[in-house]
Formats: structure tokens, C-alpha cells, sequence
């Protein structure tokens, strides 16, 4: 469904939490009662939640905060805040990656661009597969940095992101999140966020990367109903709210300082802390890669970003990311 004027107004005036009449709402947008009743009915087919209360109204059944330039910027560090060239934010775009591979593609991008979006309508993971993007609820952040060097150099950065984002929810005070091989961050198990690098060439040599953080941060019921795992929340892991403005400043701050160091240190300063996090470290593993499955135990990863994967006869096998899954050996 696309998303009219009238939808966004009705969206930021029901942001809030409070309750408004029906003719409250259709005097705000200039149309009938009845007009305004199918406006707000079809909000929920983007994931919105609603409440209505015989004599009081109608309203969201959470408070949604949505996002505001001036806001993020201002959990950047004053010192760090000059490695954010521009910040684009959407209210809608197919993805945030698409969006920057597409300027990018048009104009090459100084390093440090951000793109963030309240909605997305076409929301990728890893493999294809589709990432849930309903409007106002959770993070979705992309970023442009350019490297000289090659593209084997690269084959950790999805490692070393996991590790900024790890980083940024320690800082902000949730615990007990994990890292799952190439690109996962998990809660208890559950599916808190995801990380996806797309990487473009130049012709005078070198990559542009562009990489997508996608965290869950506030979404309801209705908005996940399209997803085929377990999932979870920032708010509920943290069990409140931080702040989304909040959460997106600090990921764009530790991101783009990662980014920035990357062409120069690679993962390296980066694999100890991603092992920590490793929420697979001793468990017993499978790799499916096509019809093909590789058991053993999963021992972290290894300095260039391989998953070390210990066989039953006691020999050790390194996995490179591609197009390969990992999964619980009981699962």
C-alpha cells in the first residue's frame, strides 16, 4: 500500500499515543468521517496497531517516535559528528541500500553519506531474503564508504559492523545479545538485527560499499506477522525504551568510526570482541549450502573472518560466508 499525505499526517498526529475522535481526525484532513475511519483502518496494513475507546477515540497502541535529522546527529559525539557528510531521511524508499547503490551508481558518494527511512517497501536480508520494514518502528541505516583496497579485504566487514552494533547496545544498556555467523545479532535466540554489505566496483580501481543495518527496535504484533522466525525487540530485550533518535545516532557514530579505520586495521581488532559475542561458540553446528550439510562444532571465527568449524575427528575446517546457512544442529 502506498502511503498517501493524508496517512502521514494521520501517522505523526497519532504518534503521540493520545486518543483523537474520528472527527477530529477528519477535520485535521479535510475529508468525511467516513473517509477518515477507512484512512485510519488501512494504517494497519502497514503494520500500525490500533486502539479505539467508546467515547475517547482512537490512537496507536504505542507511542511511535519517529525520526528526526537534528535529533540523530545529536547522539553523535561533537568530535565524531564530522564523519557524517550528509544524512538522507526518508519516510518511504524500497531500502535504504537501494537508495544509496542507486545515487551512488548515478554519482559517486563521498565516504560518510547515511541514509535512514521510517518505512521500507522492499526490505532485503542476507540470500534474498525479505526484511520486514513497517513504518516507525524499528532502524533501518545505510551507509557509503569507499575502499582501495581489494575485495578480499572486504570479506570481514559484515563481521566488524556486527561487532559496532554490539558495541552500541552494551553502551546503551541492553544485555544479552549475541552475534550469529556471517551477519546476525540475536537475542536469547531470537532475531534482533541484521547486517547486509552490497559492494559496487569503480573504474578507477577499488570498492564502494554499502552497508545496511537493519535492528528491530519497537514492532508490533500485527507489522511481524510476515516473519518466519523467531524475533525480538530492543525495546523488549531492554525492557523500555532508549530511544530510537537515540539508538540511531550512537549506530551511525560507531559505524562510520569503524568504517573509517577499516581500509587501515581490516578485522583484526575487531575478532576477539566478535568472538566474545559469539553466541554458536561451542555448540554444535550445521552449514547447509545448497543439498550439502557440514556438521561439527562452531569455535568462533578466525582472523580473516572464516567460521572455524571443529569436525567430529577432531580436524578443523573453515567456512567462508557466500552462500552458505547456519544453523543449530538440532534445529
Amino acid at each position: 500500500m502506498d502511503l498517501t499525505d493524508k496517512h502521514k499526517i494521520l501517522i505523526k498526529k497519532l504518534a503521540s499515543g493520545h486518543f483523537f475522535s474520528t472527527q477530529q481526525l477528519a477535520d485535521d484532513l479535510g475529508i468525511s468521517r467516513t473517509s477518515a475511519w477507512n484512512y485510519l483502518k488501512s494504517l494497519e496494513q502497514v503494520g500500525f496497531e490500533l486502539h479505539a475507546v467508546s467515547g475517547k477515540g482512537t490512537r496507536f497502541n504505542q507511542v511511535i517516535e519517529l525520526l528526526d535529522s537534528e535529533q540523530v546527529v545529536s547522539h553523535v559525539s561533537p568530535e565524531k559528528q564530522h564523519l557524517v557528510t550528509k544524512l538522507d531521511l526518508l519516510e518511504v524508499c524500497p531500502s535504504t541500500n537501494h537508495h544509496l547503490l542507486q545515487q551512488n551508481s548515478l554519482k559517486p558518494l563521498p565516504n560518510g553519506v547515511v541514509c535512514l527511512a521510517e518505512m521500507q517497501t522492499m526490505g532485503r536480508g542476507r540470500l534474498g531474503k525479505t526484511w520486514v520494514s513497517p513504518y516507525g518502528q524499528n532502524i533501518y541505516v545505510s551507509f557509503v564508504w569507499s575502499f582501495k583496497s581489494g575485495i578480499a579485504a572486504l570479506s570481514g566487514l559484515s563481521l566488524a559492523c556486527g561487532v559496532a552494533v554490539c558495541r552500541v547496545l552494551e553502551e546503551l544498556g541492553v544485555s544479552g545479545h549475541r552475534l550469529k555467523w556471517p551477519n546476525d545479532i540475536l537475542w536469547q535466540g531470537k532475531k534482533l538485527g541484521g547486517i547486509l554489505v552490497e559492494i559496487q566496483g569503480e573504474s578507477q580501481g577499488g570498492y564502494s560499499v554499502v552497508v545496511g543495518i537493519g535492528i528491530n527496535y519497537q514492532m508490533s504484533q500485527q507489522a511481524s506477522m510476515d516473519i518466519d522466525q523467531p524475533w525480538i525487540d530492543v525495546c523488549t530485550a531492554f525492557g523500555g525504551s532508549i530511544g530510537r533518535n537515540k539508538l540511531a545516532g550512537r549506530l551511525i557514530e560507531q559505524v562510520l568510526d569503524m568504517l573509517g579505520r577499516y581500509e587501515e586495521e581490516g578485522l583484526a581488532p575487531h575478532v576477539d570482541q566478535w568472538n566474545e559475542f559469539d553466541g554458536y561458540k561451542d555448540k554444535s553446528v550445521k552449514i547447509l549450502s545448497g543439498k550439502n550439510v557440514t556438521t561439527g562444532v562452531a569455535k568462533g571465527i578466525s582472523p580473516n573472518g572464516e567460521l572455524i568449524l571443529q569436525k567430529a575427528d577432531g580436524t578443523q575446517q573453515l567456512i567462508m560466508s557466500g552462500e552458505v546457512s547456519l544453523r543449530l544442529g538440532d534445529a
